[in-house]
């Protein structure tokens, strides 16, 4: 394909470049111009995949914007995997196997080898070093959610268990809960006292929904605020129906819709009188 100066230009570059154009508009759509920030959303990816798919799918969703909401898409690092052949893949802490369950059917069954906690720990310091750079920048951490999906919901439920004080709130969509042994250690009265959504669908054949389901019943008994609902055509994805539930609970989390609608009365009673002919 020739450009507009006659330079041959290959389609692969063509297609990079306009790939890159798509990321840097969904990168600047929740960017409010004009307005002062006055919330936070920490979004996490699932393994192998990166940020670009998740700003994709909310963009679709048309999230309320009017909350003055600032969004952070952290990238994981390059790590060896071990399901991939150590190959290096982005993933915020290593899977030795998968399904996510408690069993593996086999000959005999046997237990999933599970996550390494200090993996997971260095995990969670990453997301961590996120909410205190917002800090430092102004945010209070009540103003701060923190939500992902698949292995970025995982670290997302891992982190706001573990957290300090109190979050925003925090979103599970089709993840687990990695180490659960050490809840009862790392559970701090900040993640009891944060409210959790956890989305899962009935037929997930990454993350079990069985234990799911189970992990949280036992985080709910461990006095953890947080609602889970089972989507009983929904597989591992963050569909339609999920992603209003997750609309809905971010913004009443950050408040957005009831500052849009104030600021939208107030307008009203500003600028809506008739001028006098």
């Amino acid at each position: 394909m020739a450009s507009a100066e006659g330079v041959e230009v290959a389609p692969e570059d063509t297609e990079k470049a306009e790939r890159e154009l798509v990321a840097k508009e969904v990168a600047d759509l929740w960017r409010v111009a004009g307005k002062e920030v006055d919330c936070a959303v920490i979004w996490l990816h699932h393994q192998g995949e990166s940020e670009a798919m998740q700003q994709m799918m909310f963009r679709d969703c048309e999230l309320p914007t009017a909350g003055r909401v600032r969004w952070l898409w952290p990238r994981a690092p390059l790590q060896p995997s071990s399901i991939r052949g150590h190959s290096l893949v982005l993933q915020w802490f290593d899977v030795k196997e998968y399904p996510i369950c408690r069993v593996v059917r086999d000959l005999p069954d046997r237990p999933r080898v599970g996550e390494d906690p200090e993996d997971v720990a260095a995990a969670v310091e990453r997301v961590e070093a996120v909410i205190r750079a917002l800090e430092a920048e102004g945010h209070e951490r009540c103003r701060i959610l923190v939500g992902g999906f698949g292995m970025g919901g995982a670290l997302a439920l891992k982190t706001v268990l573990q957290s300090k004080d109190a979050l925003a709130g925090g979103i599970v969509c089709s993840g687990w809960l990695p180490c659960p042994e050490d809840l009862g250690e790392a559970l701090t009265e900040g993640g009891k006292s944060t409210e959790l959504l956890w989305v899962h669908g009935a037929r997930d054949a990454v993350v079990d929904p069985l234990l799911a389901a189970e992990q949280a019943k036992m985080l709910q008994e461990a006095g953890v605020q947080l609602r889970f609902r089972l989507f009983p055509e929904a597989q591992f994805e963050l569909s339609a129906e999920p992603m209003k539930l997750v609309r809905r609970f971010m913004a009443s989390r950050l408040e957005v819709e009831a500052e849009a609608e104030a600021e939208a009365e107030a307008e009203a009673e500003t600028g809506g009188a008739e001028e006098p002919q």
